[in-house]
């Protein structure tokens, strides 16, 4: 028996033996071959998984963290804020960048390929056995929200960041009760399931909201702002808003670090400075240091400067304008959405010289293509759209046939574009590769593997 603070999970026969024998690849591979969607939308499936391993979720102080662009970023400032005042924090990410197992980590180390396997063993029973109910099989993406509410109840942590999956309202992470609740940005993605416009979209998103929880917000659109109050007034709750309530100001900029000062009322941080490049990067540890001071004051642990200055400093996150090599420069950005290339170019142009950018990109179905491939071609000369190894990816005779054009040439195999391109930049230029983050992963590893 495996206890869950005041309930408890009673494993299955031959758990163990069961652990002994999967491992980690068998355990990741079950998990892919979950549904997708459920069979009917709610969280209905997800709270009856959560209730047959002990309600983990309820157990858990935690901070719930949603938006278009901007989670995994806020959550990498706040969990290294928190570390750096020796907390335990769990943080539930998506997707990922180089190994599955980052979804699910805890001061930023990756789960354990064992407690991974033991995981799948003790909820693989109960998905079989919810299959034959009214509701179906819980989501992959539900089995991997209750895996890692099981996990960091087991590791004891002290605080967990949860990252919304998709939207907010029906995501499988709004089962929680959190500290406080952070919305990111608003903008136009999954506009098949969210909507097409940012009242639609930013309905969704303030679906987090919980009464008495207070929100940090760093939307921008009036109208979103609007919505996002109007809720919190509902659930009898308060709103701090970015540019409001508290503020950032840049300091300078340069190709190593950024550095800014944050404003809260009478609270002030003089030059705090960061690694993370792009100027949305420092509206995205604004976010964070407002989610500290927030919790802090809801806690009532002391503030440490000290916390929020190294903290911001040593956060590091994959695939968001990492930079992997110079002279020539290359940068690997997961802009995936509108928004997301616009703030890209406008973090680029202000390194770089246009004419030296040259940009390898890939996008998946469901996207705005022709406004991002816009957006970069009157930007840029030199752009390479290729395709990649993914279930929901362009084929290269559709791109050759609708895209390429002027300054727009489709690769068929992006490792020999990517070679190619390179070997051909000067000291001076840079290869910006961009697109889905499904690819930006593909890159990092196969690079990786080559090093």
């Amino acid at each position: 028996m495996h206890v869950w603070g005041n309930s408890c999970f009673i494993n299955y026969k031959y758990d163990e033996l069961w652990v002994k024998l999967m491992n980690e690849q068998e355990a990741i591979n079950w998990i892919h071959k979950q549904l997708k969607f459920g069979i009917k939308p709610g969280l209905n499936r997800v709270e009856t998984l959560l209730q047959k391993v002990g309600d983990p979720h309820k157990q858990l102080k935690t901070i719930h963290i949603a938006g278009t662009n901007g989670k995994g970023s806020t959550t990498t400032f706040l969990r290294e804020i928190l570390q750096q005042q020796d907390f335990k924090v769990g943080a539930f990410t998506s997707p990922y960048i180089e190994i599955f197992n980052e979804r699910i980590s805890i001061n930023g180390q990756p789960i354990p390929a064992k407690d991974l396997v033991k995981l799948v063993v003790q909820v693989r029973p109960i998905c079989e056995e919810l299959a034959g109910t009214e509701d179906g099989a819980p989501t992959e993406f539900e089995i991997i929200t209750v895996m890692a509410f099981m996990y960091f109840v087991e590791q004891s942590v002290d605080y967990a960041i949860i990252e919304v999956g998709l939207g907010g309202r029906l995501d499988s992470t709004n089962v929680i009760t959190p500290v406080v609740s952070v919305i990111t940005t608003i903008g136009y993605d999954h506009i098949h399931i969210l909507g097409d416009t940012v009242e639609e979209i930013t309905y969704e998103k303030a679906g987090i909201i919980k009464p008495s929880t207070p929100v940090i917000s760093g939307v921008k659109q009036v109208e979103a702002q609007n919505i996002i109050e109007k809720r919190s007034r509902d659930h009898q709750t308060s709103v701090l808003q970015l540019g409001n309530d508290f503020k950032n100001n840049i300091v300078n900029t340069n190709s190593d670090e950024q550095c800014f000062t944050f404003e809260w009322g009478n609270v002030k941080f003089a030059d705090i400075t960061m690694s993370m490049k792009g100027f949305h990067q420092i509206d995205n540890a604004s976010l964070a240091i407002q989610s500290y001071l927030t919790i802090a004051t809801i806690e009532e642990f002391p503030v440490q400067a000290e916390s929020i200055y190294k903290g911001i400093h040593n956060a590091y996150w994959p695939g968001r304008f990492e930079m992997i090599q110079k002279g020539p420069d290359v940068i690997l950005d997961g802009a995936h959405n509108v928004e997301a290339i616009k703030t890209l170019v406008t973090t680029v142009n202000s390194r770089y010289e246009r004419a030296n950018v040259t940009v390898l990109c890939s996008f998946i179905q469901n996207k705005p293509i022709n406004e991002m491939l816009s957006i970069l071609s009157k930007n840029y000369n030199n752009i390479a759209l290729t395709t990649f190894d993914f279930f929901n990816n362009y084929g290269y005779y559709e791109l050759k046939e609708k895209y390429e054009n002027g300054n727009v040439k489709v690769e068929e195999d992006w490792k020999k574009a990517y070679n190619s391109t390179l070997e051909a930049l000067e000291a001076d230029e840079v290869l910006v590769v961009t697109g889905s983050l499904y690819f930006i992963s593909e890159v990092k590893k196969a690079l990786k593997e080559n090093n």
